[in-house]
Formats: structure tokens, sequence, C-alpha cells
């Protein structure tokens, strides 16, 4: 059985991340979630599918050039196109935003100002004013695009450079590149420099999916994980290896009778600036007063690394089951809290939850999430495997 479940864990991530990434909006995402309701429906579960619109993001190259100087940038996610010239203004700190009254130049954002990507307004689950407040300022100024130089920062995963804007209508074009980029540019600035941005937003659909296997009582236990990706990264520990794990469990319970439904969720959209998947999966489920417990599986399986779970509200009866079950698999140990992830949308309504990820989650984020370097290849086939047992047993025994 090991070994069936070893080879079925792999042949389920290597299908994900083939071809490519699963932006939402694309047909490579669309593929993802057809092939994940197939697979649930091979282990017996009730299957849905719900729909929803999403934007889908095609993008090019971007470049500025001002005199013999010409550097290659990212178009920021989501941004307009755009072709033309404008003055350079260099922009250090928030407070310098409201100084500027440039209409048609280009902002280049970098250092303080720079350092930690801007959360989107409007994100469904948090926001931040003072960033928002930093958004609107940029859009007030009215300027042909806005340039941002930026490293590295924990929101982003493993991204160098990182894009510090990312938000589906933001009113000016955006484009993002190196510190040392910018730092080279920034000498010129009073200076005329040209600016293109090759992206384009168009209107797409992608869907939900959901699985279930029916309970002899009321009630309801929740197993997740993401199938979307950030774009450009294969997305394999981020979370390929999670929906396999979830699709595991579904076999792994197979016939046995239990006590409470569990429905399997891959969420389609946690790597989304507008949560679309999990926005969609609420509506259609806005009383949770049945969820019993929510086991949510994210960056687990990295090579080296057995699996951390963490507990959020959880009784203790449960917290006694999990802890017994992780000192007889190698796979699975307890770790702290990770206040990320889709189990915090449970959490966050006093849902208990627990969430399963690597236990050196840290060397995962900084490596390899959101990069191309996320690849099947960074996985532990036998850690996925024996973390898959861990949550079907929590599920059996609760």
């Amino acid at each position: 059985m090991t070994d069936r479940l070893e080879a079925m864990i792999r042949a389920d991530v290597e299908r994900l991340c083939t071809p490519g990434d699963r932006d939402l909006g694309t047909k490579r995402n669309r593929d993802a979630t057809d092939y994940v309701i197939r697979r649930m429906r091979e282990a017996g579960l009730d299957t849905e599918s719900i729909a929803f619109e999403v934007p889908e993001w095609r993008y090019g190259r971007a470049t500025v050039r001002v005199g013999d100087l010409e550097l290659s940038a990212h178009p920021g996610p989501y941004s307009a196109a755009v072709e033309g010239e404008g003055q350079l203004i260099a922009i250090r700190t928030a407070d310098e935003i409201g100084t500027v009254d440039a209409p048609g130049s280009v902002l280049l954002l970098c250092d303080e100002i720079a350092a930690t990507q801007f959360t989107p307004r409007g994100y469904p689950f948090y926001n931040d004013a003072d960033q928002a407040a930093i958004l609107d300022a940029l859009e007030a100024a009215r300027p042909l695009a806005v340039l941002c130089a930026t490293g590295t920062c924990a929101m982003t995963g493993a991204m160098s450079p990182f894009p510090l804007i990312e938000e589906v209508g933001f009113a000016a074009p955006s484009a993002y590149m190196t510190a040392e980029k910018g730092a080279e540019l920034a000498v010129h600035a009073g200076e005329t420099i040209a600016v293109s941005i090759d992206s384009d937003v168009s209107p797409s659909t992608s869907a939900q999916p959901v699985g279930r296997r029916a309970g002899t009582a009321e009630g309801r236990v929740i197993v997740s994980a993401h199938v979307d990706s950030k774009p450009g990264t294969p997305g394999a520990i981020d979370n390929a290896a999670g929906v396999a794990v979830l699709l595991a469990v579904a076999e792994l319970l197979g016939e046995a009778e239990l006590r409470h439904a569990v429905e399997f969720v891959p969420f389609n959209g946690e790597d989304h600036v507008l949560a679309p998947g999990e926005l969609a999966w609420l509506a259609a489920n806005e009383d949770l007063s049945d969820v019993k417990l929510v086991i949510n599986i994210d960056a687990a399986g990295l090579l080296g690394a057995p699996s951390a779970y963490s507990l959020y509200g959880v009784d203790p009866a449960t917290v006694a089951i999990a802890a017994r079950l992780s000192a007889d698999n190698p796979s699975v140990a307890e770790g702290p809290q990770w206040p990320a992830s889709d189990h915090m949308i449970f959490a966050m309504r006093g849902i208990p939850a627990i969430a399963v990820t690597s236990t050196d989650f840290a060397a995962a984020s900084r490596r390899y999430s959101h990069t191309p370097a996320d690849i099947p290849a960074i996985l532990d086939y036998d850690v996925l495997a024996g973390t898959a047992r861990f949550v079907a047993d929590l599920i059996t025994e609760v």
C-alpha cells in the first residue's frame, strides 16, 4: 500500500505541475480543476464544480530606457499596457507621495516604501489602511506608470524581485525590477524616460471543485488544499503536493463508515489577489455551524523535512488524538502556529482547524515558493504518503 500510495501522489503532483502554472483564468487552471474533479470521482466522492468569473492576466516584456541605459523589468500583475515617456520621480517613503503633482510622470518606488508588498484594496480577508492610502495616493498622482524596485519579502515567498503592486483594477500601469536596477535608474530622476509594458487583462472563468463523502451523523469535516499557483511557477510544494495528499486521503478513507461527512475542498484562489474560489465556496456555504473540524494542507513534503501540524481552537480530545497519531508516524510532528493559508478562513471564524505544512516551512518559502524552482523534484513522496495517512487516521478517529 505504501508504494502504491507514493506512486499515486507522485502521479498527481506531476500531472498538476504539467505543463506549467495554474494561475486563475487560464486554460491550465481549468485543466487542473477538471483533473481534480475526475480524480475525486475515481475515489468515490460525490462532486460539484462551482463556476466563477475571474480576470485572466496575459503578459510579455517590460523595458525602461533613459539615454544609453535600457533596463528590463517584469510587468506588474494585472497591469494595463503602456508605451510612452515621462519625467522620472523617485519616491522612497510614503510621506513623499503627497508631494507628487506631475500627471504623466513615471514614479519609481524604491528603498523603504518598496520593502513589503502592498495588500490589495478589497482583499476579502484582511486589509491594511496605511497601504490602501498609499495606493490611493499613487492613483491620485495620475502617473504614466509606476515602477517598483524590490528584493524579497515574507508575503511573496522566494520571489526576487517581487511585485509590489498586485491588484486587479489598479489605475496606473506598473512594472517591477530588482533593487539594483532601481538604484541605477534612480540616478536619472528628473530626466525623461521611456517605459514599455506589455500586459493585458481580460474576462475569463475558473471553477471551485468540491468532493463529498457522506457520514452517519450530522456535521462535517473539511479537508482543504489550494489547487491554484502563482504565474510562472509549477507550484509543486505550493501546492500540488497538498492537493495530491487531499486526493490520497480520499482514497485511504475508501468505503470506511464515517461519523461525520467529509468534504474535500481544493480551494482555487489561495494564491490569487481576489481569492475567488474561497469566496465562491463561502457563498455556497453561508452556514458553517455544522463544521466540526478543518484540516488544511499547504507546502507539505519538502525533502528532508517531516510535515508539521498546528492547532487552532481544537478541543483537548482532538489535540490528544493528533499527538498520539504523530508519535506513531515519523512523517509528521507538531509545529508552531502558521497564521496564513486557507485554514485561517475558518480559524478567524472560531471554527476548529489544523494546518499541515513542512517543519522547514521557512526553507520552502525562502528557496522555492512562487518561483520556477518549485518543481516536483524538491518533494519527499514518502513524507507525503505518511502525511496522507496521518490526516486519514485523524478523520477516522475524530
